[in-house]
């Protein structure tokens, strides 16, 4: 087998943080995802009252010269909408710098605002809605927190197009708290420190230490989002695994890491395992009291329950 190549170990790394930023958007409360792109995006969108919608990620447009249709493929694209409004998101999620990113977001949201046009009866008029774009960044970072293009038209016109980055690790663990879907991403701290020529033993436990204390700071601030209401326990739960996932992925060939990543998974468990429970409870609450409700109504026990698709669920009247 040939052996891999930085650039092949690079692609790698970044389809699985890629991989598990969508994972958990999809998964997650819609209170938390809106609650990300409030602090991501300064917005102030309700919590509880705002849908959120994830739309195609896979879009084509095709080539002048041959006529072929060229497939785009988006990481994230997602809509935010209630009373009064409906907002597209695009989100890219980049490793570190890189160049051409900015050209990239802007070709996928032309082609997210193609994919909504409307056009006039007779064609002479057409309308297209850009989405807001945000890039990502799971590592340290140059770029402005403002990335933007000039568009220049014939006749002096312009147009500044603008895309949010945010970068993940250029902020403390307690900056994060209003983005406690990103959390898990904190461990990446020390990745690159890990990875260069000469780390011998000795600076393995220093860093394995300096990342149990990351790992702390980071379960620290899931709890006080939970306590906030800006996620739920299953988003915690959801968070805890997926950072222990990460962990393992990222650190768990090391001895020296030994220690902390047996932590980790025990702390993780007992936290998802606790988080399960107390939803489970949550939910059977609220079956209860739906049901108590149609009782009221005078619809029977036994048919209130197959109307929700409830089995046997106890419950004293």
């Amino acid at each position: 087998m040939p052996k891999k190549g930085k650039k092949d170990e690079r692609r790698e790394t970044a389809q699985i943080f890629d991989l598990t930023l969508k994972c958990i958007l999809r998964e997650a409360s819609h209170s938390a995802v809106v609650h990300l792109i409030n602090s991501v995006h300064k917005k102030n969108y309700p919590l509880q009252t705002t849908l959120v919608k994830f739309e195609p990620t896979e879009y084509f447009k095709e080539l002048p010269e041959s006529g072929k249709l060229q497939k785009i493929i988006t990481d994230m694209v997602l809509t935010l909408s209630g009373e009064g409004y409906s907002d597209t998101y695009l989100i890219e999620a980049q490793i570190d710098d890189d160049a051409r990113m900015l050209l990239r977001i802007f070709n996928y949201s032309v082609a997210v605002a193609l994919a909504g046009k409307t056009i006039s009866d007779n064609g002479s008029y057409m309308e297209i809605t850009m989405p807001y774009p945000a890039l990502l960044y799971f590592e340290d970072s140059k770029t402005e927190d403002i990335v933007s293009i000039r568009i220049k038209f014939p006749g002096g016109e312009s147009v500044l197009y603008k895309a949010t980055a945010f970068k993940i690790l250029n902020h403390s663990v307690s900056e994060l708290d209003g983005m406690a879907l990103l959390l898990p991403f904190y461990i990446l701290r020390i990745r690159k420190e890990l990875k260069m020529k000469g780390t011998d033993s000795g600076e393995r436990k220093r860093l394995s230490k300096e990342l149990e204390g990351y790992v702390g700071d980071i379960v620290k601030s899931l709890e006080a989002s939970k306590k906030n209401s800006y996620i739920t326990d299953k988003d915690l739960a959801l968070l805890l695994e997926k950072l222990d996932v990460m962990n393992s992925e990222l650190y768990g060939k090391y001895e020296e890491f030994a220690e902390v990543n047996m932590n980790l998974k025990k702390w993780a468990t007992s936290k998802v395992s606790k988080a399960v429970k107390e939803s489970r409870a949550e939910g059977q609450a609220e079956g209860q009291a739906k049901l108590f409700a149609l009782w009221e109504k005078g619809v029977s026990l036994e048919d209130a329950k197959k109307m929700f698709g409830f089995g046997a669920v106890s419950m004293t009247l």
